[in-house]
C-alpha cells in the first residue's frame, strides 16, 4: 500500500513540475499584488497600529453665588447630563470636534514639549476627530476614548477634550448650571490594533489560495492532455513493464562518430 502511495506521489508531483511554470507566474503575479499591499498598509499610519488614550471628567452642578448645591439633586442631575452627553453623542457634534481642533491648536507649545516633531495626523479635521471618539460613564464620570492613527494626536485629542469640556460643557448640554472637572488625567497613548490590522493575514490566505487554485489548474490541464511524454505515461496508461526503448532517430544531416576499434 504504501508503495502505491509514493508512486502516485511521485506522479502528482511529476504533473506540478511540468506545470510548474503556470505554478510559479500565478503564484508570483499574487505575491506581488499581496507584497504591495502590505508595504502600503505599512506606510498608512493608523492601518496596522493605531494608539489610544482616555480622559475622564466629573459632571456637577454649580453652586449659586450665595447659597450650596442640593447633594440629592446634584447627583440627579449630573448622572442625567452625563447620560445625555454620552447617549446622544454630543462629542460627536460638529462644534464640539471643531472647538477640540482648534483647542489642539492652542495646545501646540504644550504638545511638542511631549511629542517634539511629533506626527498628529488629521487633527484640523472635525469629522476625522468625531469618527475617532467615543464615551462611556459611570454615574457623572464620563470617560472619553480616543482612538487615534498616532500616539502624540492621540493624546493631543484627549487632552484638548479634557479642556473644552471643562471650559463649555454648559453651552454643549445647554445647561449653564453645570461644570466639569478632569479626575484622571489623560492617559498615556496605548498601542491597539489598527482598523486593517487583519489584512495582512488575508494577503498571506490569498497567496495560499493562488498556490492552491495554481496546482489545482495544472492538474486539470494535465488531465485535458492525453498525449503520451514518458515511458512512465506508458506505465500508468497500460500497466505493463517497460524491457527497452528504441533511441530517437538522428538529426538528418548529423553525422555520428563512432570509435575506431581497427587494429593498425
Amino acid at each position: 500500500m504504501k508503495g502505491i502511495d509514493v508512486v502516485e506521489l511521485r506522479a502528482y508531483a511529476r504533473i506540478v513540475w511540468r506545470y510548474i511554470w503556470l505554478v510559479v507566474v500565478i503564484v508570483g503575479v499574487v505575491a506581488v499584488y499581496s507584497g504591495y499591499q502590505y508595504y502600503k498598509l505599512r506606510k498608512t499610519p493608523g492601518a496596522l497600529t493605531a494608539y489610544n488614550s482616555n480622559i475622564s471628567i466629573q459632571l456637577g452642578l454649580v453652586a449659586p453665588p450665595n447659597g450650596s448645591v442640593n447633594p440629592t439633586e446634584n447627583v440627579t442631575v449630573s448622572e442625567a447630563l452625563a447620560d445625555t452627553l454620552v447617549s446622544g453623542q454630543i462629542y460627536e457634534y460638529k462644534s464640539f470636534c471643531s472647538d477640540i481642533s482648534q483647542q489642539i491648536g492652542q495646545d501646540m507649545s504644550e504638545i511638542q514639549q511631549n511629542y517634539p516633531h511629533a506626527d498628529l495626523g488629521n487633527w484640523q479635521d472635525p469629522g476625522a476627530i468625531a469618527g475617532a471618539l467615543s464615551a462611556t460613564r459611570t454615574h457623572s464620570v464620563v470617560v472619553f476614548s480616543v482612538n487615534w492613527s498616532t500616539a502624540a494626536g492621540a493624546w493631543a485629542i484627549a487632552n484638548a477634550i479634557g479642556e473644552v469640556t471643562s471650559a463649555r460643557i454648559g453651552q454643549y448640554l445647554n445647561y449653564p448650571e453645570i461644570a466639569a472637572h478632569i479626575v484622571s488625567a489623560t492617559s498615556t497613548p496605548a498601542p491597539i490594533p489598527g482598523s486593517s490590522a487583519s489584512k495582512p493575514t488575508l494577503l498571506v490566505l490569498l497567496v495560499l489560495v493562488a498556490l492552491a487554485l495554481a496546482i489545482a489548474l495544472a492538474f486539470l490541464l494535465d488531465y485535458l492532455d492525453d498525449r503520451v511524454r514518458s515511458k512512465e505515461d506508458i506505465k500508468e496508461l497500460f500497466h505493463l513493464p517497460i524491457y527497452g526503448e528504441v533511441p530517437r532517430a538522428p538529426t538528418p544531416g548529423h553525422i555520428t562518430r563512432t570509435r575506431d576499434t581497427s587494429p593498425v
